[in-house]
């Protein structure tokens, strides 16, 4: 009967070390991953001119919001934020982004090639 009641014991006993040992934060992105989301400043600088104007919370731009948010991929765990990376690389391979129709009133958003390139360099993991 006494082996019956060590049994509970134990249970508790490893449930607070459990609660002691708080869970490293090994699904935040910025320990696992070096260039995101915590942008490097040549990264930030382009996205600050470039794409935070229709990519952020407070946006009008209801569709560029819930494509991308930036504040919200700076957030963001490990497997979440590594995805939104490879569709950011994607748009901008394709040359989507900034959208054409955007450019015809706001000609001083477009990409230029080396932002293109600071900007692929970073969504593919690439130190410079």
């Amino acid at each position: 009967m006494k082996k019956l009641s060590f049994i509970p014991a134990l249970a508790l006993t490893a449930l607070l070390f459990l609660q002691a040992n708080p869970k490293p934060e090994a699904d935040n992105l910025i320990s696992l991953h070096p260039e995101a989301p915590a942008l490097p400043a040549d990264v930030k600088a382009i996205v600050q001119q470039k794409c935070y104007g229709c990519h952020n919370a407070e946006s009008k731009n209801e569709k560029g919001k819930a494509k991308l948010d930036w504040d919200a991929l700076e957030a963001a765990k490990k497997s979440k934020a590594l995805a939104t990376m490879g569709k950011i690389t994607e748009e901008l391979e394709e040359g989507a982004m900034p959208p054409t129709r955007f450019l015809e009133n706001n000609p001083d958003k477009k990409l230029t090639e080396e932002e293109t390139a600071t900007l692929l360099a970073w969504s593919k993991g690439k130190k410079k």
